[in-house]
């Protein structure tokens, strides 16, 4: 009997495990949860269970954002049709490393140390610096807007697109 409930206990843990680790959402530099930078808007799609579509308006069109149901206070910009950054909003996701908005500063220079390149933020100078780490390559990053020593924005994404610093502006 007792081998009977410790195979079957076994047999679910196999079948909920797979599935929770698949719906964990973990921000990277390239991509958070199953989004990818890079998707194109039919696999942004196909990965979230949407049908997100380019903009009519044709001037909106090389860049817009769409906000996922699925994870609110996360936002995908795209560009040229592809993912080109995530931008998390929540304090509810976090790092690989374990940041995530709402921490102090101090958690992303302990947890990505010398990688962290600082600079002041173009509205309230250096007092609210803004922390990016790139990926080794430099084609990846993830941008940590502060505000008071505190996180209050991550972007993840290309380093060209997590260089904007008002969005598609």
């Amino acid at each position: 009997m007792v081998s009977r409930i410790v195979r079957t206990l076994g047999i679910v843990a196999l079948l909920v495990a797979p599935a929770s680790a698949r719906d964990r959402w973990v921000i990277h530099t390239d991509g958070v949860g199953p989004v990818k930078i890079g998707m194109t808007l039919a696999q942004l799609n196909a990965a979230l269970h949407t049908k997100f579509k380019m903009p009519t308006d044709k001037e909106e069109q090389p860049c817009f954002y769409v906000d996922t149901p699925a994870q609110p206070g996360v936002s995908f910009m795209i560009l040229e049709g592809r993912v080109g950054r995530a931008d998390i909003h929540t304090p509810r996701l976090m790092t690989a490393a374990g940041v995530r908005v709402s921490d102090y500063e101090k958690r992303v220079r302990r947890a990505y140390g010398s990688k962290v390149k600082t600079e002041p933020n173009a509205y309230s100078g250096p007092e609210d610096p803004v922390l990016t780490v790139f990926t080794s390559d430099h084609r990846y990053g993830m941008t940590f807007v502060t505000d008071h020593g505190n996180i209050r924005l991550i972007y993840a994404g290309s380093s060209d697109a997590i260089a904007f610093i008002e969005g598609c502006s």
